[in-house]
């Protein structure tokens, strides 16, 4: 295995495991431990949420980079490369060092059987372990209580918006999803709420953990000034007026204004408010709101639930308003098909719809028999790529407008064609 390619041991590694995901951190926790990186003297800020969390971690690693501190990013999915999972100081790491921390786990791991996203945290944690590091952000990927990254202990832990995904292992149950997610709260720390109306389970597991809840429009908030500026404020007078941020949409402001009150909370960290400006400014996320072309106009966004879907919609027509809207799509077979589509009906012009290449993906046969489009104009293509190429010469006016969406494997293919 010592010559495994990236690609070979990524392979390899969902063959592993009996099943891709297996919430029980006893395996984790006992490889880490051999491998000593279970636990960090850098500053750990985790997030968990059903959406907004992609956002938050990269509002968050920018203001901290531009603030001077080195920092160690893990997210998922990625939407090009492997790489993107694992970031210092924004800079994807390196194959070769990705590759190293696979055969260092495989050396450690012996009879146990890892799932691939258990081997991606814990190359993350490897490589972060080897760098001198003054804060690492971690991003759930699912759930939070049992999820990978939560054997390390957070300094801060943020909650983002919490809706349904995943039903079918989180549950349908929005109270019991919000306790999935409280799971990443820890004695003594604060936990950030960067959402209205928090759930009751949230509150409950806080006392009995013994975290400090910090809540939106509580403990600290933000006001719009104007299409261009914004006023951050907390109850401990930190004000600070600041630029929109870099990432597009109408929630990145209550996103960064989470950002701003969870370094804050931070021991040992410090907000500057000069360098939070500037940061919240420059900060960056393939895949969401994303707006990669103006003529057509073209807009990749993740949106794959019913939730994300209804921002999607928000944004275009607080930013493209009185545009023809043309969807290339295409969706996981897990998801609550209906529900994402109901969320737009009559909104998009024409629709292109296909096959991903996820094995999870919904076929494309199945999905142009659902019966929301007997009323909606759709065509059928056999790939994302010949289904955004077919939006492309259906939408040419002026005021079109073509919007990619439905899952990350849907983004992806598009991504990779604008990089070429």
């Amino acid at each position: 295995m010592k010559n495994f390619t990236l690609n070979e041991w990524i392979d390899w590694q969902c063959k592993l495991h009996s099943t891709n995901m297996d919430f029980n951190l006893s395996r984790i926790k006992e490889i880490a431990e051999r491998l000593n990186v279970h636990k960090t003297t850098s500053k750990v800020f985790t997030v968990a949420g059903t959406n907004g969390k992609g956002s938050t971690v990269a509002i968050l690693e920018s203001v901290l980079l531009e603030s001077g501190y080195n920092v160690g990013s893990y997210t998922s999915p990625h939407l090009i490369e492997f790489n993107e999972r694992i970031k210092i100081n924004k800079i994807n790491a390196e194959t070769e060092e990705i590759c190293q921390a696979f055969e260092l786990i495989e050396k450690n791991r012996k009879d146990i059987t890892l799932t691939f996203f258990e081997f991606s945290t814990l190359a993350a944690f490897i490589i972060f372990s080897k760098k001198n590091l003054d804060v690492i952000i971690l991003e759930v990927g699912l759930g939070g209580r049992l999820d990978a990254v939560n054997i390390i202990d957070p300094d801060v832990s943020i909650i983002t918006n919490i809706g349904y995904d995943h039903t079918a292992i989180l549950g349908d149950d929005l109270e019991l999803i919000a306790f999935e997610k409280s799971g990443i709260m820890r004695k003594d720390k604060p936990t950030i709420i960067s959402y209205l109306n928090i759930h009751q389970s949230i509150i409950k597991n806080s006392k009995e953990v013994g975290s400090n809840l910090e809540i939106i429009n509580k403990s600290f908030s933000y006001k719009i000034i104007s299409n261009k500026k914004w006023f951050f404020s907390n109850t401990d007078g930190v004000e600070i007026e600041l630029d929109n941020p870099g990432i597009k949409g109408l929630l990145q402001i209550n996103n960064a204004a989470s950002v701003l009150q969870a370094i804050h909370s931070c021991e040992g960290i410090e907000l500057n408010n000069e360098k939070a400006v500037k940061g919240i400014k420059k900060s960056s996320i393939l895949g969401r709101f994303q707006i990669i072309n103006r003529s057509p106009m073209i807009v990749l966004d993740i949106a794959h639930n019913e939730q994300s879907i209804e921002t999607l919609v928000e944004n275009l027509r607080e930013y493209f308003p009185h545009y023809n809207y043309h969807a290339v799509f295409s969706v996981l077979k897990d998801k609550n098909v209906n529900q994402m589509l109901s969320v737009v009906k009559g909104f998009f012009k024409s629709w292109h719809i296909s096959n991903s290449d996820n094995e999870r993906a919904l076929a494309v046969n199945k999905l142009k028999l659902n019966n929301f489009f007997i009323s909606e104009e759709v065509k059928a293509y056999d790939s994302i790529e010949k289904s955004y190429k077919g939006a492309l010469e259906y939408a040419k006016k002026e005021n079109d407008v073509i919007v990619v969406f439905g899952s990350s494997y849907t983004v992806s293919p598009i991504l990779n064609l604008n990089s070429k």
